[in-house]
Order: structure tokens, then sequence, then C-alpha cells
């Protein structure tokens, strides 16, 4: 699993770009003991949107032909996406069939790169004991060590819950503090770790750290140009690679900017120079805004929809796809609910997973619906819209509320059986 691969089959598939309404995936979920409303901050927009949507009824879009198949050395699991570990030294908490994504700001061990990768490596043990594998994400955006900070020119991010200074990803001290930390500090710890299963790449234009949309309009950036910007992902996708022997991962839901013309071509020339420079077996996406509607239908807007060339030719390629949910199925089946897709309860307007429940309380709630419907589109087997996005997804990141006790994992068979569509093999 841990092997890198030069070589690889290139499947090319005609895409066809169209437009969505821009909308915003879940950055954080939670550990099961812990309430959803405390989880760390979501990009959220798109809850008032959501309701009071038709039911779409018995819409079956069939089997998905998504490429030539699945390889066998892909990214598998039933993974749990974990509340972030806030402290250094601090231990994740999981619940979930395969293991966690375990989750860590940069800065969480302040500029003490040796006590991080303690962290990490505590963590990956944990994991370990118990039989199972784990993704790495370190969030960078507006959290990095403070003695980064003073060293690169930074540019101050202010969107809201998401705000503070950061460095620009092209800057050479940045880069030669990225280097150092990843390649000669906690990479040799972590690499050939029997539970480390994937990393993901990050930087420091994602506004929550992990994500690939950066909410800021080019205009008031002070944006080098593409060849400039674009280098610097593949930069920091060296780094990545030369620090790690696992397949490096990036969120790829979403575009990058604000506004009318969000740039949609790097994170593809991401992709694409990641599968022909280290190998199919080394790259994967993942969708943390994984519902069939942000991609079902013909769509208004451009972010999501912008991505799905991207998400098209890597389901051609047989890379290894994630799916973060962009909400518990448990609680808030009604931000799954779409017109061509299925009315699985209607949402609060206004309302997001910071605040009160997201969902009325009307008793029309169907966590099950939500969860079959979402999984089985994830992996390929039935969508339920037309057009909609034609995709065979190899991994799941699901939210700690559907693996606890209570949740929607344990208590239906149906949707467990769709969530386990996605078990090793």
């Amino acid at each position: 699993m841990h092997s890198k691969m030069m070589n690889r089959s290139l499947v090319v598939l005609s895409l066809a770009l169209a437009l969505i309404s821009a909308c915003d995936g879940a950055d954080d979920a939670q550990d099961a003991s812990v309430r959803d409303a405390d989880a760390p901050p979501v990009d959220d927009a798109a809850i008032a949107g959501d309701a009071g949507l038709a039911d779409a009824g018995s819409v079956d879009a069939g089997s998905v032909d998504a490429g030539p198949g699945t390889p066998s050395d892909v990214i598998r699991g039933r993974f749990e996406s974990t509340a972030a570990v806030r402290e250094c030294g601090g231990l994740a908490r999981w619940e979930s069939p395969d293991g966690p994504l375990l989750k860590f700001t940069m800065n969480v061990c302040g500029d003490d790169m040796s006590a991080l990768a303690d962290t990490l490596v505590a963590n990956l043990d944990a994991v370990a004991d118990r039989g199972q594998r784990a993704l790495i994400v370190l969030n960078q955006g507006p959290n990095l060590p403070d003695a980064w900070l003073a060293r690169c020119e930074t540019y101050s991010l202010v969107t809201g819950r998401f705000s503070g200074d950061l460095c620009l990803p092209w800057d050479a001290s940045y880069l030669a503090d990225l280097r150092s930390a990843l390649v000669d500090v906690i990479g040799p710890r972590v690499r050939g770790h029997a539970a480390l299963e994937a990393v993901y790449f990050t930087t420091t234009t994602m506004t929550n750290g992990a994500e690939m949309h950066f909410r800021v309009d080019r205009s008031e950036f002070p944006y080098p140009g593409d060849a400039v910007f674009q280098g610097a992902y593949r930069q920091v996708m060296d780094i990545h690679q030369q620090a790690f022997d696992v397949p490096i991962v990036f969120e790829a839901g979403h575009c990058i900017w604000s506004g009318s013309s969000p740039d949609c071509a790097t994170p593809l020339d991401l992709y694409r120079y990641t599968r022909d420079t280290y190998g199919l077996r080394q790259t994967g996406v993942a969708i943390w805004n994984c519902a069939e509607r942000f991609w079902a239908g013909t769509g208004t807007g451009a972010e999501t929809f912008g991505a799905l060339a991207l998400l098209e030719e890597a389901t051609a390629d047989g890379a290894s796809i994630g799916c973060q949910t962009v909400g518990n199925f448990t609680q808030q089946a009604c931000r799954f609910s779409d017109a061509d897709v299925g009315d699985y309860g209607t949402a609060t307007p206004g309302m997001s997973t910071m605040g009160p429940p997201p969902c009325v309380e009307d008793g029309t709630l169907d966590p099950e619906g939500a969860c079959v419907d979402t999984m089985r589109w994830f992996a390929g087997v039935e969508a339920r819209a037309e057009p909609t996005l034609r995709i065979r997804g190899t991994w799941g990141e699901n939210w700690s509320t559907e693996f606890s006790p209570s949740g929607v994992y344990e208590t239906s068979a149906a949707c467990r059986a769709a969530i386990d569509l996605l078990a090793p093999e």
C-alpha cells in the first residue's frame, strides 16, 4: 500500500462543464461523545436555500457507468471524521469500523514541530492498537505557527469564523518552513507506520485550512498570476510527496476564490500534475461537500459544478476518491434534500450546524433514505438524478454521529449496508 508508482494508465473521459450554485461542505465532524453543535467551525452557506424542496419520488438514474474499474490498491474504508485534536499531545476518539480521519492544525503545538510529530505518532499508535488505519490532515490556512508568520509575507484573511494571518503560498520562507516541518521532522517519524493510510495536501490559501475553497475575491488578493500560483500548489504537493510514503489526497469538491469567477483550473492542474508525476496510486481526491444535490440538475453557480471535470476525470482514471458528507444523516438529513434527488426533510431557514439543529423537527426527517441514497450514489451503484455526477468513490469519512449508539449506521441495516459498500475488500 505504501510504494510509489511512476507509471499509470490514463483513460481520457470527455467532460462537459456546467454550473451549479456555490455551496459549502462540512469542515469538521464530531466525536461520538460530543454534540455536532460543539464541533469545530464548518463552512456552510446552503442551509436556507434547501428549505421546502419537493420530493423527487422514485427518480432512478440506474447503475452508474463510471470508467474502467477500480484498482485493488485504492484507498478503501469506512473512516470517521473525528473532532480535531485541539491540544498538543491530545488523542482523538472514534467508533468507526476502519479508523479515523485525524485532524490537527499546523500550530496545535505552537512552533514545536517535534511535539507535533509526537502527537501524530501517539494517535497513529492508538489506531494501530485497534488494528485500524487512519488518514491525517494538518490544517494550514490561518493556522500556521507564529514563527512561520514572522518570516513570511503574510495576508490577513477576514471571513468571519475563519480569520487570521497566513503566508502567501509561493513565499520562499513559507515553503522552506513547510519543507523543514514535513520532510525533516514529521515525515521521518510517521513514514512506514502501519496505521497510516493517507495524508491530506493542505496549503495556506484554504479558508478553513483543509478544503480547496478560498473565500476571497481574487481582485483583493496579491495574486501573482496563474503560473506562480499553480506552481506554488505544485511545490507544496512535492513537499508532501517527499515527506510521506502514502498517497497524498486533497479536497476537490470546491474551486478557489469567491465571486463569479472561481478558479477550477488550479485544482485540476494539481490533480493531473500529481497523477502524472507520482503515479495514480500516490494520488487521491475527496469531496467534503459530499451529497448528490451539489452535482444534480443544471445549477446556476460555478464553484461546485466547476469541480465536476476533475471528479469525472479521477473517476475515469480509477483514482482513490473519498466522501465526507455535507452533514450527518442522523440529525441533519434535510441537508441532502433536493428536488432532483429526494426529500429527506425540511431545513430551518438561516440555520447552520453551529446553531440550533438545521432541520425542522416535524416528523418528516428521513436519515435512512438520505444515507442509503447518498452512499449508493457515491459508491457508483445508483444515482437519483439526471443529469448528475457519475462517480465511483472508494472511501468514506462519515460524521461521528452516525457511529454513535443512536446513529443511523447502528440503527438502520439499510444505511449500514450502504456505508459498508466502501469497506476494505
